[in-house]
This record gives structure tokens, sequence and C-alpha cells, in this order.
């Protein structure tokens, strides 16, 4: 299932993620991409949960927010769909009650996370 945002798109500029580590929730795949507006919320979140350690390494904290975000994430696919190729999180209440999306435009490609309304 492909969920559809209501909200209207936002061009928003794509990232390279430093973290390069697996994620558990994405099947043990990294997340390579990431769009800064998400990025720019997480700088935010994590500055509410370690306020010197974000000032100190912002790119660190990032990584530990977007960490923490997507260990919530689930594959939204259907059966007979392809998995893999979408996951989502529930909204998240302190990155604006947005849920996060995770997507690969094909099956064991990049993963680049970003809000619905993101447009990369």
């Amino acid at each position: 299932m492909t969920p559809v945002s209501a909200t209207t798109p936002v061009t928003t500029t794509l990232l390279a993620h430093r973290d390069g580590s697996g994620h558990p929730a994405l099947g043990g795949a990294p997340v390579a991409r990431l769009t800064g507006s998400l990025r720019e919320a997480l700088l935010g979140l994590a500055a509410r949960l370690d306020p010197a350690g974000t000032a100190a390494e912002p790119d660190w904290a990032v990584c530990t927010a977007l960490r923490l975000v997507v260990a919530g994430a689930y594959d939204t696919a259907e059966p007979g769909e392809e998995p893999g190729l979408l996951y989502v999180t529930p909204p998240v209440a302190e990155l604006g009650s947005r849920p996060v999306w995770l997507e690969r435009t094909r099956p064991g490609g990049p993963v680049t996370a970003r809000f619905p309304a993101d447009r990369c």
C-alpha cells in the first residue's frame, strides 16, 4: 500500500546521510539520503533531547534522532506488492505529528528518508 499525503508537496534538498549502519526495522538496510526538511526537524528533536551534544556534534545528533524514529517503521507492502520499497513510521509528535517515509525506487536500492510532503 502506498500512503497518500493530502499536504502540498514541498521541494527540498536531498542530502547524503552519514550513518552507514543498517536499521533493523528496514531489514538491515542503511538510510543513504534524507531531505533537508527532515534533517532540520531531526536536528530540532535532537536539540530538545541533548542540547549540548547536538551543538557539539550536529551530524551525530541527526543520526541518533533518525535511529530513534526509524525504529518504529513498518513495511507498507500488501500481498502481491514488492516488499521493502516503502517503510513508514507512525506520526511523530516531535516532528510536527508527521510520519517519516523511508523509500527505495528499486529493490535493494538506496533508502531515502523524507516527510510525505517532501518532493526530491
